[in-house]
């Protein structure tokens, strides 16, 4: 009888362990913002992908409809894969950071007198995160799920014809540059939860940005990141003068070379700006 009231032996044993979760309450409204953001992206991706296969295929009622489908079926294998990998995410930082769950008895124990004294912090504007979680994520779609659409299109006959930007150099930093993207919209949620920037999300933002710098330069200085030649701009446009071909040829591949010049003196500025804030905020 004393055995039945206490219960069967899983219960009992689960009594004596805090409760567990996949992701706690206090994560999951962060996890639950970035998670519809990312589907308002994947969609807002699917339909401008869409919008070009609809002029690839002419108006045709037939290619439009098989785009359409085409569409869908990439748009929910591309929320389950971001989902998953926003999940995965989520978790981690969950089983590393355990002080995320409510402790009750703490609750319980908790005295007002016990709050620290009241000091100026260092106040962010909420937008900021939102926006580079918006942001961020839409690169990491684009260039994992539709890197296709990233092309040049040309309408010769009646028919338009699509010639790919990106070389197979580019797509060799994609994984250092998703592990990037991953850091950013990690230290974004952590913002939106504590409200304002801390010692350790300072330092967290300026390894951050000194990172992306490195991965910048080593981008800059290795391959080309755009496939792009004057002979296949001749091949796809007949209209191309040679001379005119060989300008946008080169023109096309130092773009992404001016852009990752920018991009490095960018994430210096943001680094020097975060090391200047963190020590003011201390002094």
């Amino acid at each position: 009888e004393v055995l039945k009231e206490f219960g069967s032996p899983q219960k009992v044993a689960a009594s004596y362990t805090p409760e567990r979760f996949l992701i706690g309450p206090r994560l999951f409204p962060i996890f639950w913002m970035v998670g519809r953001i990312v589907l308002a992206v994947l969609a807002a991706v699917a339909l401008f992908r869409l919008g070009i296969s609809a002029i690839q295929a002419s108006m045709d009622i037939q290619g439009v409809v098989n785009a359409f489908v085409q569409s869908l079926a990439d748009f929910f294998g591309g929320a389950m894969s971001a989902f998953g990998n926003i999940v995965l995410v989520f978790a981690i930082i969950q089983y590393f950071m355990p002080d995320m769950h409510f402790d009750e008895k703490k609750e319980e124990a908790w005295d007002p007198r016990d709050l620290p004294e009241v000091e100026d912090t260092d106040k962010l504007s909420i937008t900021e995160p939102v926006v580079e979680i918006v942001f961020t994520v839409a690169a990491f779609v684009l260039f994992n799920f539709y890197p296709d659409v990233i092309r040049i299109a040309f309408l010769q006959d009646g028919k338009w014809s699509f010639l790919p930007v990106l070389s197979q150099a580019f797509f060799s930093y994609l994984p250092y540059m998703n592990a990037l993207w991953g850091l950013q919209v990690v230290l974004d949620a952590f913002l939106l939860r504590a409200g304002h920037w801390q010692t350790g999300t300072r330092l967290f933002k300026i390894v951050h940005e000194l990172l992306g710098v490195a991965l910048a330069y080593v981008m800059l200085k290795g391959p080309a990141l755009v496939s792009l030649s004057a002979e296949d701009l001749l091949a796809a446009n007949r209209s191309f003068t040679p001379e005119a071909a060989g300008t946008l040829a080169s023109l096309l591949q130092q773009l992404p070379r001016v852009a990752l010049g920018v991009v490095i003196i960018v994430g210096l500025a943001e680094a020097a700006g975060s090391l200047y804030r963190l020590l003011a905020h201390k002094k």
